[in-house]
């Protein structure tokens, strides 16, 4: 049974669902910068958030269990990219430039 695909394979419109409930928990709990929310979808499809981490792991090698390097390295990031972008929005959220 797999239960973890990166990216998910779930239809469009449940993607978007997906990411809108993601934004709206980010944004309620008051998250800053960066985390790793952890979705699964009830028994009717419907995704129910498990957890949301404000500090995940970020283990460069990608032979490590590490989800967060993982979705970068799957949308197109590097490490160094993930890192850099990171520093970027903290820079940003408190005036400094990057």
């Amino acid at each position: 049974l797999q239960i973890f695909s990166c990216p998910a394979r779930v239809s469009a419109p449940l993607g978007k669902r997906i990411r809108s409930l993601c934004l709206a928990a980010y944004r309620s709990l008051g998250v800053r910068d960066w985390c790793r929310i952890d979705v699964r979808l009830d028994d009717a499809g419907e995704p129910c958030i498990l957890e949301l981490n404000p500090l995940p792991g970020i283990l460069p090698n990608p032979d490590a269990n590490s989800c967060f390097p993982k979705a970068a390295r799957t949308a197109g990031m590097t490490y160094d990219q993930l890192i850099n972008r990171v520093l970027d929005i903290a820079c940003a959220r408190v005036g400094l430039e990057a």
